[in-house]
């Protein structure tokens, strides 16, 4: 059994999306101390082999220097990561990564298994474009997608048509997961689970509601994990986790037998 792990940690500014806590804008430069080490704690007692970071830090001053992606690899005991800073090098958001703090906002995989045909996708709209692919055999070959997805409603909705030849194009079974922002619901991912065949199986969390942001009082889903039908599912949860404005997913997995 293979445990997943989807998680938007929100850099590890430590807020849990109550409005006046946007507020606190000194949190951008200075977030709370040893949020990191407790957020370890809780994901070590779950004991992951892959885990998706979305909206990490990977060295800049708020995380006072530190890859928060090689911290946690560390300190949970993985072997592989790959990190990925969310802004295309080409056209005008090349400017990004000259920004101090933006140019070290990142999304990552970590993993028990070694990573193999790693690439990264851009998209050709919105902000947030980076989409990383990687492939880990545990103990067959799946190919792991992690995206986050833009705010605008139209730039999304072209992200997730290029996400469906993306994954159509790949042959192994497919983990899509990651941040989708679907603020107008469910409905936006419907041409993705038709035209892809992937499932999104939250629905096997029957003890919480399917909702992840924000994570003090949920109102909306906007984090997914979804599988390739070959993935068999066996459990699926929502975390109570309240170190970000999101709450993480986790599924345990195996693989169906022919």
């Amino acid at each position: 059994m293979v445990k997943l792990i989807s998680y938007n940690i929100e850099y590890c500014e430590g807020m849990e999306g109550i409005w006046y806590q946007y507020l606190q804008f000194w949190k951008i430069f200075f977030p709370p101390k040893n949020l990191e080490r407790r957020m370890v704690t809780a994901l070590h007692k779950l004991n992951p082999d892959i885990l998706a970071l979305i909206e990490v830090d990977i060295g800049s001053l708020r995380s006072r220097g530190e890859d928060e992606v090689r911290f946690l690899e560390e300190k949970l005991g993985l072997n592989n990561f790959v990190e990925k800073v969310k802004y295309p090098l080409k056209g005008w958001l090349k400017i990004f990564h000259h920004i101090p703090i933006l140019n070290k906002q990142a999304n990552a995989l970590v993993s028990r298994f070694p990573f193999t045909k790693v690439c990264y996708h851009v998209f050709h709209e919105g902000t947030k474009r980076m989409v990383i692919e990687a492939t880990v055999k545990c103990p067959k070959p799946v190919t792991l997608l992690a995206a986050h997805l833009a705010l605008g409603k139209k730039a999304r909705a072209k992200q997730i048509k290029e996400l469906i030849n993306i994954v159509n194009r790949i042959k192994n079974p497919v983990i899509l997961m990651g941040d989708f922002n679907t603020f107008n619901g469910e409905e936006e991912i419907k041409e993705l689970l038709k035209k892809t065949h992937l499932k999104d199986l939250i629905s096997l969390d029957k003890k919480s509601i399917p909702l992840t942001e924000p994570a003090w009082h949920p109102a909306r889903r906007l984090d997914y994990i979804l599988t390739s039908p070959q993935i068999k599912v066996k459990k699926y949860s929502v975390l109570k986790f309240h170190f970000s404005d999101h709450l993480p997913l986790m599924i345990d997995f195996e693989f169906k037998k022919k």
